[in-house]
């Protein structure tokens, strides 16, 4: 069987790989490869660029990754963070609030296994619940493979109501559920983007909370069934669907409004291209009353040390090792594991203390689709906040003004290039082979989309 393959919303055609293979095996083997990167959600590689990889070893270190990782977690003692007061130093306009170091919260007791879970950590799957300042929480989880492990999280916000918005929920776990009922009942729940990770837990948790209304971005497709950009479409997702976003300002054809529309705006970015398996959408979203965005991908702002969940997983010898949180951001964001003369890693060094864009992104998404996210960021910049909420990675993240979102991507104004500001960070040239790489096999393979935007003009 032909599958298809979501690299952080970028698509891959697989049944358009069967002529450029030389024999069936390979046709089998490429194709288990993408299944497993599609079903496990891993989106990242450890290549050394002095490695001198080819393409193929690419997938075949992919698939050896996956078939290998361990399924189970490391139980160790649950150790609360320190508290801190001062935020990060600021860098291109970027911070970390004070509220980000607050001291997580958790339920060990309730339980942390869920079956069945898509994505691991299959056992010990902890949650840890932050305080976020201004009626928002956190609960994050941690996504767990061989050579790659992220956080990711739901963010919850407080309405005016009194009940809960709950933002890309996770695995409902028993502790996963007590932290977040202490907080209120669950109204409303939003699926804001199509990538596996996000997806995979819609069905369960919505199981778990029926009488919340559910709002998804557009173009969902993949394992978990189907949803169109109008409900007039057939949804297959196995939970009932309220409404399908679009853009707030200009009101949605597709869908009825909103409850909670008048606490929030948001927008959509919404990529079909005739050459991919299907669509790309992300939904980002403006809490009016407290003058936060809520991202999921969009952006992200990779601090200085892990959260201290990885200590669920992680054993704290392994944390303290001066290269265990350079490789593990590395890894994330697709950028290789390249050492300078003094043993640091220069990819690491670029992209930490700053809003970004993730490289991943700007190498699949925006390389195909320049105009759309453009035009998707302009109009998150004519909102009104002073702080970001994300998915992965660090947040709250204070800004000094919404320009400095747009900021992240000023490499799509090609008479705006990055010339020694500070605007972007300064990724070197040779830091982007690994993503440069893959869009070549893409293109000649014929497998997607090809990549007809230099995202990496900006280079040094």
């Amino acid at each position: 069987e032909l599958s298809c393959l979501a690299v952080h919303g970028y698509v891959f055609d697989a049944s358009r790989m069967k002529t450029t293979m030389r024999s069936g095996h390979h046709v089998q083997f490429y194709c288990l490869v993408i299944r497993l990167i599609h079903i496990s959600g891993l989106y990242a590689l450890a290549l050394n660029k002095n490695a001198h990889n080819t393409r193929r070893d690419v997938f075949r270190s992919t698939a050896a990754a996956i078939l290998t990782s361990s399924a189970s977690g490391i139980l160790l003692k649950n150790e609360a963070a320190n508290a801190q007061t001062l935020p990060s130093p600021v860098s291109n306009g970027a911070y970390l609030t004070p509220e980000y170091y607050n001291t997580p919260v958790t339920a060990a007791s309730k339980g942390r296994f869920y079956f069945p879970t898509l994505t691991p950590p299959f056992q010990n799957r902890a949650t840890y619940r932050t305080n976020r300042g201004r009626n928002a929480w956190a609960l994050e989880q941690l996504l767990t493979f061989s050579n790659v492990t992220a956080t990711i999280t739901t963010n919850v916000i407080r309405l005016e109501s009194g009940g809960l918005w709950v933002h890309s929920p996770q695995w409902p776990t028993g502790e996963f559920c007590a932290l977040l009922e202490e907080l209120g009942s669950v109204e409303h729940v939003v699926l804001p983007c199509n990538a596996f990770e996000h997806a995979a837990p819609m069905k369960a948790f919505c199981k778990r909370y029926p009488q919340a209304s559910v709002w998804v971005s557009p173009g969902q497709y993949g394992p978990f069934g189907s949803c169109g950009r109008s409900l007039a479409d057939p949804c297959t997702l196995g939970y009932r669907v309220d409404g399908i976003l679009g853009n707030s300002r200009d009101g949605d054809a597709h869908t009825a409004r909103p409850p909670w529309a008048d606490e929030f705006e948001y927008t959509t970015l919404y990529v079909s291209l005739p050459e991919n398996a299907g669509p790309v959408s992300e939904v980002a979203f403006l809490h009016k009353p407290t003058k936060t965005l809520v991202a999921t991908d969009a952006v992200v702002y990779i601090p200085d040390s892990p959260s201290p969940l990885f200590s669920t997983y992680f054993d704290a010898d392994t944390i303290r090792e001066p290269e265990f949180w350079p490789r593990t951001v590395l890894q994330s964001v697709f950028l290789p594991l390249r050492k300078d003369d003094g043993g640091k890693y220069p990819g690491y060094e670029a992209i930490r203390g700053r809003v970004l864009r993730a490289p991943i992104l700007r190498g699949f998404n925006d390389a195909r689709a320049p105009e759309l996210t453009k035009s998707w960021i302009d109009t998150v910049g004519q909102w009104n906040f002073d702080r970001v909420i994300t998915s992965h990675f660090a947040s709250p993240i204070g800004v000094s003004s919404p320009q400095t979102v747009k900021s992240a991507f000023a490499f799509l104004n090609a008479d705006n290039a990055i010339r020694g500001d500070d605007n972007l960070p300064p990724i070197a040239c040779q830091d982007w082979e690994l993503l440069d790489g893959l869009n070549d096999f893409i293109a000649a393979n014929k497998i997607g989309a090809p990549a007809t935007f230099n995202y990496r003009q900006d280079c040094k």
